[in-house]
């Protein structure tokens, strides 16, 4: 098989940057590991960020039409037990939606087809070689079968855990957050209400409920990687303890039942955990460590870098200079896009993992709306972590 560019892995990253490129009349591959559809497990957050991406790929209609839930007001609870409700007046505010990934990844892999980008399912890329030609080949298998694939171009979208980027030695360290969730139905209370909730076990981890539909709701934990090895974590014995002991929790699940088991997953969080980028290869979504270090949500960059790929790949295709050199400008995007983002998140989830810091942010929120509005605009990504991080918000939080 030959192509202008192979994209490895069809995820929101990968089918983003498919489209994008098939859109533009490029020749492009899209290959996954397993066969669509299937499930991801996630916690089915969509925010405007993302919701923007998917109207670009001409998927606006089908969130309108499928009666996705749109949260309307948001609970954020601290460790002592303080809770905080609100729910600013649209249009001027947006949770996003909550959207099985199921469909999610589904609807964005047949807008990649649909544009003209060639699907292979069930391969397995386990290696590259550069050629003299300029070219790279891909290697991998097809039950059982050698596949070998030439391109121009790569572009890496292989998820958390990088299987196809970690081979070509562009992975500086492992996923560094882990979160297990679980649905849920007969979850009682307002099928609008998005929450979120800071549990002293797992700070700067949460716990979370998302309303999936009626009566049925995306129910999880996460936490990072260096306090569950440091704490000894069990993160099926904290969902149980957040389900269980949480007073919020527990007035919307003390009557539900969980649907199936709860199902585990690594993040890969922080810009700069990865390479983005090598000769001939480029590097999206989760795979170049782009989620969210405060709050584990990785659609939006997901969608966003897939994208950005494209645009670069494009670029590169058209000078005819796939070298590293070449695309070294494409990481030098994500660095000015997500650095500084990033930076403040960092140092937001260390100020978080103090259960009086975190206490006192859910207590000013109860008595100033602004504070409220602010905290709800940083934890669903419309707002930078830095602006949390500004002389006004830190000193309206020491005086409240």
């Amino acid at each position: 098989m030959k192509s202008d560019v192979v994209v490895v892995g069809a995820g929101p990253a990968g089918s983003a940057a498919a489209y994008f490129l098939a859109r533009a009349g490029v020749d492009v591959l899209l290959l996954d590991k397993t066969s669509f559809p299937r499930d991801k497990t996630c916690g089915d957050g969509v925010s405007s960020r993302a919701l923007a991406v998917l109207e670009c790929m001409g998927l606006g209609p089908w969130v309108q039409g499928n009666g996705f839930v749109e949260p309307e007001t948001m609970r954020l609870s601290a460790p002592n037990g303080q809770f905080v409700t609100y729910s600013p007046d649209p249009p001027e505010f947006s949770y996003g939606r909550v959207i099985p990934r199921f469909q999610l990844d589904q609807a964005l892999l047949a807008r990649a087809v649909a544009a003209g980008a060639r699907l292979a399912e069930r391969v397995k890329i386990t290696g590259l070689e550069w050629l003299r030609s300029g070219k790279v080949r891909l290697v991998g298998e097809e039950d059982g079968h050698t596949v070998r694939v030439e391109a121009r171009l790569v572009i890496a979208a292989d998820g958390a855990f990088a299987p196809f980027t970690s081979t070509l030695g562009l992975i500086r360290h492992p996923p560094n957050m882990l979160a297990l969730r679980a649905y849920f139905e007969g979850v009682e209370g307002s099928p609008t209400l998005l929450e979120i909730h800071y549990e002293r076990a797992i700070l700067p981890g949460y716990g979370w409920i998302f309303p999936v539909s009626d009566g049925r709701a995306n129910v999880g934990v996460g936490a990072y990687a260096s306090e569950v090895r440091s704490r000894r974590l069990n993160l099926r014995d904290a969902l149980h303890h957040f389900v269980t002991n949480n007073p919020c929790a527990r007035a919307r699940l003390g009557r539900a039942r969980m649907v199936g088991p709860a199902q585990g997953y690594p993040l890969r969080t922080g810009v700069g955990g990865t390479i983005p980028y090598t000769d001939n290869v480029l590097v999206a979504g989760e795979a170049a460590s782009l989620v969210s270090p405060l709050t584990g949500e990785g659609i939006a960059t997901a969608l966003e870098s897939g994208e950005l790929a494209a645009r670069h790949a494009r670029r590169a295709l058209e000078d005819g200079d796939c070298s590293a050199v070449a695309l070294a400008a494409y990481g030098r995007e994500l660095h000015r896009r997500y650095g500084r983002d990033h930076r403040a998140a960092r140092i937001l989830r260390r100020l978080l993992s103090i259960p009086w810091v975190t206490n006192r942010i859910v207590r000013r929120a109860q008595h100033d709306p602004d504070f409220a509005l602010l905290i709800g605009y940083v934890i669903i990504g419309v707002t930078s972590p830095a602006a949390a991080l500004r002389p006004g918000p830190i000193v309206r939080l020491l005086i409240g």
